[in-house]
């Protein structure tokens, strides 16, 4: 896949420099920057936010090490959970098509005071390796969607 704009014009998407170093000492499984994708919210409710249906796009980073699962948006940290974590199993994959991969989980999973669903879409060549290397650290297949409400 091609890489977006932001990335190739100014690095939005990006591993940052300083944390590079780390996630190659924990090992990288898989990675992938400067993709293209969309953050998408359904009811989600918190501490002074509410959206019905909110969808943004992004210029972001995902890497799957041997020790964590880490996401960036715009430069903006929006996952990262050990592998030992044992929410990492509230964690659900889909790769709709072999180029989309979806990791979506309930809010409230993660965060106090939260309820409702959100979805990272992807747009990248690697989907099929981030659903194996997720699927392989406890990650669930699906989507957080189709998962019972309490």
């Amino acid at each position: 896949m091609k890489k977006t704009i932001l990335y190739r014009l100014f690095g939005v998407g990006s591993v940052p420099k300083k944390l590079r170093p780390v996630l190659e000492r924990e090992g990288i499984v898989a990675l992938d920057e400067g993709i293209g994708g969309w953050f998408v919210t359904k009811h989600v409710n918190g501490p002074g936010k509410r959206y019905r249906h909110r969808t943004e796009g992004f210029s972001g980073c995902l890497v799957v090490t041997k020790a964590r699962v880490l996401c960036y948006t715009n430069r903006k940290r929006q996952i990262n959970i050990s592998v030992e974590d044992p929410k990492i199993a509230k964690l659900y994959v889909d790769t709709p098509t072999e180029q989309m991969l979806c990791l979506s989980f309930e809010s409230s999973d993660f965060r106090e005071e939260w309820q409702g669903v959100i979805v990272f879409r992807f747009a990248t060549d690697k989907a099929l390796s981030f659903r194996e290397a997720l699927v392989a650290i406890g990650a669930q297949q699906g989507t957080a969607a189709d998962k019972p409400r309490r």
